[in-house]
């Protein structure tokens, strides 16, 4: 009996450090990339994630002219490897702004980041009471773990949990799927971009040859009637020359005619003498 009760604590003793292993946070690798303050963005801290490159992009022109954040490759990052966070604090103090050490670990479906405080203002005026930190986060955690089809907010805190503030990552699962579509959905009109060209070629090659069949063929033509005309012109010439060699006969023919009269008048003539 008491073998079996401890075989039985020994076993629930596993049990609980199997689950408290499994419950345990992983560390997850965090960058500070952009820090500084914001002009003002409301008096509670906030917290915006981007997966993928194009919704960075489309919430820094949406800012306009207020824009100061780097484009995407200006970062020291990849979205193919990591995610960008941006906290901003919110209506502070003033006279401080987040630090650059910014531990991050995930637990459950929640990736919990903690930052502190650094004196100064990183360069802003001494009026301004807005900081922020643009981060990036690891897709992989330090175990090799994709926590991100898991996880389903991503949080950050400066020291105190009044500065706390969440993003829920509703579409987090998708995001991953949705960066590789592209590589495919680019690849078929790609694909499909040649067949109308190769067929735009063929259809416009057999015009341009017609239309150029036309113009010799029609030089062609023309020329036999070109050498016809030569010929027909060339023919009155030979017909002018058959009537003046008639002429010259019947001129002939006159004057042996009148010869043959001339002389039987001189016949007669003498005759009448006699």
């Amino acid at each position: 009996m008491r073998r079996a009760l401890a075989i039985l604590a020994l076993a629930m003793t596993g049990v609980a450090l199997l689950a408290g292993s499994a419950g345990a946070a992983t560390s997850v690798t965090a960058k500070a990339q952009l820090r500084g303050h914001l002009p003002e963005l409301g008096e509670r801290p906030t917290m915006r994630v981007f997966i993928t490159q194009d919704a960075y992009d489309t919430y820094r022109n949406s800012l306009g002219d207020a824009n100061v954040f780097p484009s995407a490759s200006s970062l020291f990052m990849t979205f193919d490897k990591e995610i960008l966070a941006l906290y901003t604090r919110g209506n502070d103090t003033g006279g401080r702004c987040i630090g650059t050490q910014i531990a991050a670990s995930f637990s459950g479906d929640t990736l919990s980041a903690t930052a502190s405080w650094q004196a100064g203002t990183c360069g802003a005026p001494s009026t301004a009471h807005y900081p922020f930190v643009l981060l990036s986060l690891s897709r992989t955690a330090t175990d090799g773990t994709a926590w991100l089809s898991s996880a389903r907010s991503v949080c950050l805190s400066v020291e105190t949990q009044d500065t706390n503030a969440c993003a829920t990552l509703g579409g987090a699962s998708a995001a991953p799927t949705s960066t590789t579509p592209p590589p495919t959905a680019t690849s078929s009109p790609v694909a499909s971009t040649p067949t109308p060209q190769a067929s735009a070629t063929r259809s416009l090659t057999p015009t341009q040859t017609a239309a150029a069949a036309s113009p010799t063929a029609a030089p062609s033509s023309a020329a036999p009637s070109a050498t016809r005309s030569p010929a027909a012109a060339a023919s009155p010439p030979a017909a002018a020359s058959d009537n003046g060699s008639n002429i010259l006969l019947y001129a002939m023919l006159v004057a042996i005619g009148f010869l043959v009269l001339l002389s039987l008048f001189l016949s007669r003539g003498g005759r009448r003498r006699r």
